[in-house]
């Protein structure tokens, strides 16, 4: 299980764009402000962890369970495979069982869209599905752990990327407003937090764009901004349906979650990193969170930037336009700030001959030697969960904001690494506390 970490924020600032609060930002750390702070956390945080379906549940054929854009990536060349994973599905009282021992008060889970309708749709119900996630939730409730409920954590039921061509296809946002709604009705009693779409970003941009994550299409920039433009449509008709449909009965909340990693400026005393640094949160967290928490559309510095790009022909594309009744539609959909964060990287505006260079936002990447990292090269880097948990703030205002995914990628269950980052990336949050209250410099 991920370590996650849900918390409300403090302090009221107003929404603003991302080029006038820069100022606030200084770079990390100063000897003092690094130092380890003991406190403690509000009565009301919450404490929990999180799984997605495919990762833990196994079962692939079980039950009638449909195979998935996942199953069918993960079945060719012999890739590694979800097919019996942590056998979840088979295990849901000892699993409950570790979240009891835990002493969790949240338990994020995900619905296996292929388990709960093999065939994509309401129309086909599975029972046993629906037993599992409805034991789930109710053995939950008597160990007094409240369920936070994601409907789509990236494994597409294959029929719907077979018939329709999965998410840059537009009949997409109709088919999960309608999936949504069978699982408000099916489970909404017992749920308060709902999860539309865990990180759109990482679907579109590598199920689309790079082709490195299923469904494995490599479309470029153009499927990936389409498939984006999609998942953001579909994010708030689900939005609107439980706000007008549920949330008086089932008084629950809902958003979205959106990737957050911090990007740093190289030289913190150097304009042109700082506008590098700029344009990377903004293409990388702007494009999906600006239409829903601030304006309704894409940000300005991501129209600003392509539009220049693709006037000089240096390429040729071209960011989807939201009609003004969609624009209308998508601002305001959202209950919280949702995000999950695991590293800093810092960024350069020269290109160098080494590391990692992208040609499209015209930004280097670099690899800090004194960062510690884990076995697959992320930089643990604690302070920079504040500086973006801030940077939200800063930008889009005073918002309840959680934090639903936070963690390191080993396999050793017993480690130093893992222990230091658990505790330093908490205690990071546990510092951004006292914004509200003090002259914390952030």
């Amino acid at each position: 299980m991920r370590l996650l970490v849900v918390w409300l924020a403090l302090g009221c600032c107003l929404p603003g764009r991302a080029e006038n609060i820069w100022h606030r930002f200084e770079r990390l750390p100063f000897p003092k402000d690094n130092l380890f702070l003991y406190d403690t956390f509000p009565q009301d945080f919450m404490w929990a962890v999180g799984t997605a379906a495919y990762q833990v549940e196994g079962g692939w054929q079980q039950d009638g369970r449909a195979p998935s854009i996942w199953d069918t990536h993960c079945h060719k060349d012999g890739r590694a495979t979800g097919d019996v994973a942590s056998d979840s599905y088979n295990n849901l009282y000892r699993d409950t069982e570790a979240l009891h021992i835990l002493g969790v008060s949240h338990y994020r889970f995900s619905i296996s869209w292929s388990r709960l309708f093999p065939n994509g749709t309401d129309a086909g119900a599975s029972q046993a599905g629906y037993a599992y996630y409805r034991a789930l939730i109710n053995r939950l409730k008597e160990m007094g752990i409240k369920p936070v409920v994601t409907l789509y954590h990236w494994d597409l039921p294959q029929r719907l990327q077979d018939i329709y061509g999965g998410w840059v296809n537009e009949s997409m946002v109709e088919v999960f407003e309608a999936y949504a709604k069978a699982c408000f009705n099916l489970f909404g009693k017992d749920v308060k937090y709902w999860i539309t779409i865990d990180n759109p970003y990482v679907v579109a941009w590598h199920g689309y764009s790079t082709g490195s994550l299923p469904p494995g299409i490599k479309g470029e920039k153009l499927l990936g901004y389409k498939a984006g433009h999609n998942l953001i449509k579909a994010h708030a008709l689900a939005w609107h349906l439980y706000d007008k449909e549920f949330r008086k009965s089932q008084k629950g909340k809902i958003s979205l979650v959106l990737h957050a990693d911090w990007v740093e400026p190289a030289s913190p005393f150097s304009r042109n990193d700082n506008n590098t640094s700029e344009r990377v949160l903004e293409f990388e967290i702007g494009r999906l969170a600006d239409p829903i928490f601030l304006s309704g559309d894409y940000p300005r510095v991501m129209r600003e930037w392509l539009s220049q790009r693709n006037s000089h022909g240096v390429f040729d594309f071209h960011l989807p336009h939201f009609t003004e009744n969609e624009k209308h539609l998508i601002k305001g959909t959202f209950d919280f700030f949702a995000l999950t964060h695991y590293t800093t990287e810092l960024v350069h505006w020269e290109m160098e001959h080494t590391g990692r260079y992208d040609y499209g936002l015209e930004v280097q990447f670099i690899t800090d030697s004194t960062f510690l990292h884990s076995p697959h090269k992320y930089a643990v880097v604690p302070w920079g969960l504040r500086k973006i948990l801030n940077w939200i703030k800063s930008k889009y205002g005073d918002i309840p904001i959680y934090v639903l995914g936070n963690g390191i990628d080993d396999g050793k269950l017993e480690d130093k690494l893992r222990v230091y980052y658990i505790q330093h990336y908490i205690n990071e949050a546990l510092k951004g506390k006292f914004i509200s209250h003090r002259n914390f410099h952030i």
